[in-house]
């Protein structure tokens, strides 16, 4: 059994190492949430999630939502292109990520197009599910959404040339 999943973050830290404020950790938070448009804390336990960044309009459609599977499904009904939808939901979903996520498989990823400002415009988005904390049984409790741009990447691809193989990149 790895009882390190099962500490908190501070827990983790060994003794001797430099100490981290409370300061520093918000930093070191705030720094890494820059790279994702959206970031929840999710209770996988409990089906529910607090927000730490997202989109006004995603805030918006969701309001008060506290229930995780709920919010899920809203999002996914106004956000996502109809043909990722099932995808999304399939891996999105708090009973498949209970079941998916452990210390040996700490992120799930799933692909999609996102509906952009102007109703026919979409980007690429990947959202994952990082776990963040196990129980003693290496269940997951606690795990972190977050979803990030990933349209640049995707057009670069597209435009390289052919693999001499004919396989695809």
């Amino acid at each position: 059994m790895n009882t390190e999943n099962s500490k908190t973050p501070w827990e983790l830290i060994p003794e001797g190492a430099p100490n981290v404020s409370q300061e520093e950790l918000s930093d070191m938070i705030r720094g890494l949430s820059r790279l994702f448009f959206s970031t929840f804390y999710v209770n996988l336990e409990q089906d529910t999630f607090r927000s730490v960044t997202r989109p006004q309009q995603v805030g918006d459609l969701l309001g008060n939502e506290v229930d995780c599977t709920s919010a899920l499904r809203i999002y996914a009904q106004y956000f996502v292109h109809p043909d990722d939808q099932a995808e999304y939901l399939r891996v999105m979903n708090v009973d498949y990520i209970r079941e998916e996520l452990h210390w040996w498989n700490p992120v799930i990823a799933v692909e999609y197009r996102r509906r952009g400002e102007n109703p026919d415009s979409w980007s690429w988005v990947r959202a994952s599910a990082v776990l963040a904390r196990s129980g003693a049984d290496e269940r997951p409790l606690t795990a972190v959404y977050v979803a990030q741009d990933i349209s640049r990447g995707r057009r670069a691809v597209n435009s390289w040339p052919p693999c001499p193989d004919g396989t695809e990149r």
